[in-house]
């Protein structure tokens, strides 16, 4: 039936014009937002290693960008991989696979993914193995962190999502005494 017809035959109905005028207040309406989408937060997606994922919300991020390497520095605590040049000052880089687990930094073929948060006070760049994308959530979703022999920081979860992804407190992990340099 043609869109024209439909409405001649809905006009010859006595009715029509009530029908019309209830579907046209439902259109008009505005959508309302619910409670909980509205206090959803977005985060960054990454992978440590071969499938550990992990979250940083972006109230704490500046900037994802890739880098060709990363300079090590002497004496530097064992969780700092180096740093980088970042529009031409220096950004010291955090190796979150060091820092969480105490593992061996593993070699990056090509660029390296680097998320410039900012918390605690400081400006770091935290290394990560593979960007995954943007998700949000909502607070109400993360559940405990679970205890795991790969994680040696439990406090530093802010919670887990969907039982696989670790959103990270950056807050907490940037105030860590063992990100401070020895002193000697």
């Amino acid at each position: 039936m043609s869109p024209a017809r439909a409405l001649a035959e809905l006009a010859a109905r006595g009715d029509a014009a009530q029908v019309l005028s209830q579907r046209a207040e439902v259109l008009a309406r505005r959508p309302e937002a619910p409670e909980d989408l509205a206090s959803a937060e977005s985060f960054v997606h990454f992978r440590i290693g071969a499938s550990e994922e992990y979250g940083i919300a972006y109230r704490f991020v500046e900037e994802v960008m890739q880098v060709p390497a990363i300079t090590r520095v002497p004496c530097a605590p064992p969780a700092i991989a180096g740093v980088i040049n970042r529009r031409g000052e220096m950004l010291v880089v955090l190796d979150l696979r060091r820092f969480l687990h105490g593992g061996a930094e593993l070699p990056a073929p090509g660029a390296i993914d680097v998320i410039v948060v900012q918390a605690a006070g400081l400006l770091v760049g935290v290394r990560v193995d593979a960007l995954l994308g943007n998700a949000s959530f909502r607070p109400g979703q993360l559940g405990e962190a679970l205890p795991s022999d790969g994680t040696r920081r439990r406090g530093y979860i802010e919670g887990l999502l969907h039982g696989r992804i670790s959103l990270l407190d950056m807050q907490a992990l940037l105030s860590d005494p063992a990100l401070q340099a020895p002193t000697s």
